[in-house]
């Protein structure tokens, strides 16, 4: 039971975002002759576990602003609802984020050490750790939420793991995690939806709150064709390996989530399968460029 509940709490269904991505990350440097497996383990515990901190304390300070309170809760959105329920208390929760938070910031301050403090590795990990932190009372109040997201579970992730690997930069991370990073951010986009009259209330003044529902949802399909526009490119300007058009094939799910939204932007429980398919687009379009990369790792005449 007590299991159960901090699977809950920790939100792992999603967590598996960052699986994907780190192995995505993980491909590229092997397509570019590098690769350890230790490193890999080390950057996957680290980063797993700044991802359920930042689940877990944003969980902890939605509960204590009162947001949790008031939202309608869907699978994907108003909370785990654990804290308004009692079934963790208040202060287990903010512990085990802050545990999660010191797990993820140790293993960032290894490969500090092993990099001789790279300036790019102290700016990742120092944006990634006030990101975590202030995430919930900062930012997303602030309406830069989107793009706070967009930008950790994106180029950050994807270069970070790349550089861990290979002790270089590359341009082909990044546009890859820029795909992601929107994927990601739309994610969090769709979500808003349903808690948009609880947020304003609180005060959380995220891109669905400023625009307004009916604008908001109309923007959307842009943001999501941006993603799969930066795959288009990279491949034409050479940037990224011509696998990753493999990656087209989860449009379908992402077009669904587009024109789910449209039609249902106003209301909660019909929104739910537009969100779950905008989940299941950024799942699959991660795990195609990992079957992408693969391919390229065991084609040496592709390009990369």
């Amino acid at each position: 039971m007590v299991k159960n509940v901090w699977i809950r709490e920790l939100r792992a269904p999603f967590l598996l975002l960052s699986f994907i991505f780190v192995s995505l990350g993980t491909a590229i440097a092997w397509t570019h002759g590098a690769f350890d497996p230790l490193v890999t383990v080390l950057t996957l515990v680290g980063v797993l576990a700044l991802h359920m901190s930042v689940n877990v304390l944003n969980d902890y300070f939605d509960y204590r602003s009162g947001i949790d309170i008031i939202t309608t809760p869907t699978p994907f959105s108003g909370g785990s609802r654990i804290l308004p329920s009692k079934e963790l208390s208040p202060g287990s929760v903010l512990a085990a984020g802050l545990l999660f938070l010191i797990v993820g910031a140790s293993t960032g301050i290894y490969f500090l050490l092993r990099f001789a403090f790279s300036p790019l590795l102290v700016a990742i990990l120092a944006i990634t750790l006030i990101s975590v932190v202030g995430y919930s009372h900062l930012f997303a109040r602030w309406g830069v939420g989107e793009f706070i997201v967009a930008l950790n579970f994106g180029p950050f992730m994807l270069l970070g793991t790349y550089y861990v690997q290979t002790g270089t930069i590359s341009l082909e991370p990044i546009t890859i995690g820029l795909t992601l990073g929107i994927l990601t951010a739309g994610i969090l986009y769709i979500n808003q939806f349903p808690d948009t009259q609880a947020d304003m209330q609180k005060g959380r003044m995220h891109l669905v709150a400023r625009w307004g529902k009916a604008t908001a949802a109309s923007r959307f399909k842009f943001l999501i064709a941006s993603a799969y526009l930066v795959v288009v490119i990279g491949v034409i300007t050479s940037t990224i390996t011509p696998f990753a058009l493999i990656s087209l094939l989860a449009i379908p799910k992402a077009r669904f989530a587009v024109k789910h939204l449209s039609q249902h932007y106003d209301k909660v429980m019909e929104l739910v399968p537009g969100m779950a398919n905008m989940v299941m687009a950024t799942l699959w379009t991660g795990g195609l460029l990992v079957v992408g990369y693969l391919i390229s790792a065991f084609l040496p005449l592709a390009p990369v």
